[in-house]
């Protein structure tokens, strides 16, 4: 009788614990933020990033029972917008992939007949992820948004008992909307080109050349850029050098008059349009009444942009 007693308990403790219960849960309105990224980033590129649909279920089905989780989105711009009116085209996804975009009014079923956790269906916090891509856009600085909207639809065994038995079934429909907001920085770059001044005698003349820009800075961005003193620069003079001699020269605007750098108090001022500006400086020999040593007279000199 002892021995009959222990088995039976045994028998009830293991009934017991395969009664597994899963439930889903959906989330009110939320604000999800996409991230910061430059203007020249979402300018040349594609973002790729992610947000979470404020649905997810703890993750137990029964594996002979059919289970079902439909997303229809029901409402998207398909573009974030700033306050000034600038707007970042975007596409969704619902699987990582990223190959089948989620249109409007579209409905994308999750069914398995599988554990959906082992899918990897639910993301770090437990909820189903929305992919999301922008486009290229020439944009200013500021806070993009959108609100997508997101109807959720479930049928799926919700407890699981001894062999497998389903225990009960959750259903039920909620629609979820996600404010989703991406923030764009300022960002600048330029380009320029090596300057030759060809080939000189006599400084009792002087020689030029042009010196190119290209400067990219965000749309409405005020900026400022100069050129520095370069390699050689000594009391308060720019200097092309061959060993110990030097050839000095200036630094100016085109017209020949305002001389730019070699620091912000010399700089010229200018609103980005996120795109390629160009312009260009004159370098120029001074006068002098002498015949350099023979050689190649070299300088380097750093363009600088502020903003």
């Amino acid at each position: 009788m002892n021995i009959i007693s222990k088995l039976c308990c045994t028998a009830v403790m293991v009934f017991t614990s395969q009664h597994v219960y899963a439930d889903c849960v959906v989330g009110g309105n939320s604000n999800q933020n996409l991230g910061t990224f430059s203007s020249a980033a979402i300018s040349t590129g594609i973002v790729q990033t992610s947000f979470s649909s404020d649905f997810g279920c703890s993750g137990f089905v029964n594996l002979l029972d059919f289970n079902e989780i439909d997303a229809t989105l029901v409402g998207a711009n398909f573009q974030l917008t700033a306050a000034n009116g600038d707007a970042v085209p975007y596409t969704l996804y619902t699987a990582p992939e990223r190959t089948d975009p989620f249109t409007l009014n579209e409905t994308v079923s999750f069914g398995s007949f599988n554990l959906l956790d082992l899918l990897g269906l639910f993301g770090d916090d437990g909820t189903i992820p929305i992919y999301l891509s922008t486009g290229t856009a020439n944009v200013g600085v500021g806070t993009y948004n959108d609100t997508i909207s997101v109807l959720w639809q479930w049928d799926y065994c919700s407890g699981i008992g001894l062999l497998g038995i389903c225990l009960g079934r959750d259903n039920g429909s909620a629609t979820v909307m996600i404010n989703v907001q991406l923030t764009v920085t300022e960002s600048c770059s330029v380009q320029t080109s090596d300057v030759s001044l060809g080939t000189v005698s006599y400084l009792g003349v002087a020689h030029s050349a042009i010196l190119p820009l290209d400067i990219n800075c965000t749309k409405q961005l005020s900026y400022q850029y100069y050129v520095d003193g370069g390699d050689n620069f000594n009391a308060g003079q720019r200097n092309m050098a061959f060993n110990t001699d030097t050839i000095a020269y200036k630094i100016t605007t085109t017209d020949g008059n305002t001389l730019i750098g070699p620091d912000l108090s010399a700089s010229v001022a200018g609103i980005g349009i996120g795109n390629n500006q160009a312009f260009q400086f004159l370098v120029e020999t001074l006068v002098e009444d002498r015949f350099p040593l023979p050689g190649v007279y070299r300088d380097q000199v750093r363009v600088i942009v502020e903003f």
